[in-house]
Parts: C-alpha cells; sequence; structure tokens
C-alpha cells in the first residue's frame, strides 16, 4: 500500500494538484510490510530498491516516458549503474518517503538521483542510478531526443556528487550456483535487476548479518540473463569493501559485478 505526492523545487504540493503539472521531484510514500522484511526485521535491499523503482517508474509515466508510452515506440529503460548510501535500514511497519529526480546526462546515461526519508524526515539512505534507453529489437542505447519529451533536468540537484564509475575490482571465489526459473523473471522476460541484489546478499551468511550493517553498495549491470542461464556468484574481501560478481556460466562473462561496504 502507498500513497504520493508531487513535488516542484524540492516543495511538496498540494495533492490535488498533481494531475495539472509537470512534477520536476516525485515524492512517493511506502509502508514497509512483513514480505518485505529479513530475519531482523529490516528491509531487504532489494525490497528497498524495488520501491525506488517503483517511484522512478512513477515518475516516467507521470512525465510522458513511462514503460506502456516507450514501449508504444519500441523502446524501454534499463538500469545500468546504481550507487547506494545507507545511514539505517527501514523496519517491519515503518513508512518512508522517497523523492527521486532526473538531473542530468551523463554520456548515453540518464542520471535519476534519490533520497529516502523515515516519517520525521530523517534520511534513510541517499542514491544515484544511470539508466540506459534501449531499442527493444536491437538492444542499442538510444539518444535523448528519440523519448519525444523533455526531461527536467533539475540543475545542481544532486543525491550524491559522484556518478557511478565502472566496477573494476574483481571475485574470484565462488561462492553459490543458481539455475534460473520463473522467480527471477520480469515483464521483459529476463532477470529484473533487483534479483541480482538478492543473489548479491546471499553470499553472506546468518552470522556476519548480526554483526554487520550494510553501509553502501554500487551495482553494475554487464548482460542480461533468461529463464533456464546458470550463474555462479563469485565473492572476495577487498581493503574496505567485498567484491561480488555474477558469471553466466554458458558464456563465462559477467552478469553484473557489485561491490559493498559494512559497518
Amino acid at each position: 500500500m502507498h500513497s504520493f505526492t508531487l513535488a516542484a523545487e524540492g516543495e511538496i504540493t498540494e495533492q490535488r494538484n498533481w494531475m495539472t503539472m509537470q512534477a520536476q521531484i516525485w515524492n512517493e510514500r511506502y509502508k514497509i510490510t512483513s514480505y518485505q522484511v529479513d530475519f531482523q526485521s529490516k528491509i531487504k535491499p532489494s525490497h528497498l530498491m524495488q520501491l525506488f523503482q517503483e517511484s522512478a517508474g512513477n515518475h516516467a509515466d507521470h512525465l510522458g516516458a513511462g514503460y506502456l508510452r516507450l514501449m508504444e515506440e519500441g523502446m524501454f529503460w534499463a538500469l545500468s549503474r546504481l550507487k547506494v548510501e545507507i545511514e539505517k535500514l527501514p523496519l517491519w511497519g515503518e513508512e518512508i518517503r522517497i523523492e527521486t529526480w532526473p538531473c542530468s546526462l551523463v554520456g548515453p546515461y540518464f542520471r535519476r538521483d534519490f533520497h529516502i526519508y523515515d516519517e520525521s524526515g530523517a534520511l534513510l539512505a541517499r542514491g544515484v542510478s544511470g539508466w540506459l534507453l534501449l531499442n527493444a529489437g536491437t538492444m542499442r542505447p538510444q539518444r535523448a531526443d528519440r523519448l519525444m519529451v523533455e526531461l527536467p533536468m533539475n540543475e545542481g540537484r544532486k543525491a550524491m556528487e559522484a556518478f557511478p564509475d565502472r566496477i573494476s575490482s574483481t571475485a574470484l571465489t565462488p561462492s553459490f550456483r543458481k539455475t534460473l526459473y520463473y522467480n527471477e523473471i520480469d515483464v521483459n522476460n529476463h532477470v529484473n535487476n533487483t534479483r541480482y541484489l538478492d543473489w548479491v546478499m546471499d553470499c553472506f551468511d546468518a552470522d556476519f548479518y548480526r554483526s554487520h550493517e550494510l553501509k553502501s553498495f554500487a551495482l553494475e549491470f554487464l548482460g542480461e540473463m533468461h529463464w533456464g542461464d546458470e550463474v555462479e556468484l563469485r565473492c572476495d574481501l577487498q581493503e574496505d569493501f567485498y567484491a561480488v560478481h555474477a558469471v553466466d556460466q554458458l558464456s563465462q562473462r559477467p552478469a553484473f559485478k557489485a561491490e559493498l561496504q559494512w559497518q
């Protein structure tokens, strides 16, 4: 269950005006449910990212660049890079507010930032994401002028200063393998990126979670995976962070790379 309000230039507007304005900044509220949390009653990072992407999709739809509109033109959005810094993961029963906005073009990437707040307005997490506009047939990135709408750029408003770099770390130690079936596949008929984050979190055991708190993670999505594919997760500690790679067992190419910092 969720509700939303809209904001322009940082000020929350009255809900009754939402259909008549071009929202530069989107605000949406969610209550954390029992099926979104882990054994410590904290929201799973994958579910937190699902809520962010739900808000991002709703904002894109409002701006005229949502999923159905793009599919009419043979295009879709694909998340390519993501960096998230966490102050505190919300708990079961808490209400959060996600604030998100597009803010710039970085080469072929459409940058979208976000803040996540608790009910009192305290910051829980901040993040930067990079999206590609892809041709559904060729899977090639498309230029911004193919959108047919002009996105607000919110110049100067950033959740974090830097756009996520490519992940260059290596991970060689096998953690586990899995074959991909129904629960991994999304509406685009490939593995949803939030499922990748679930795999990353499965590389750590219960005792590790009892003694550590996740403070940040970065993801770079490198290739599609589909029903029936087999993937191997590899995880290594490198100085002050953990590197996690998912390797397609058929091609031996990485499907994604991740880096996580714990406290």
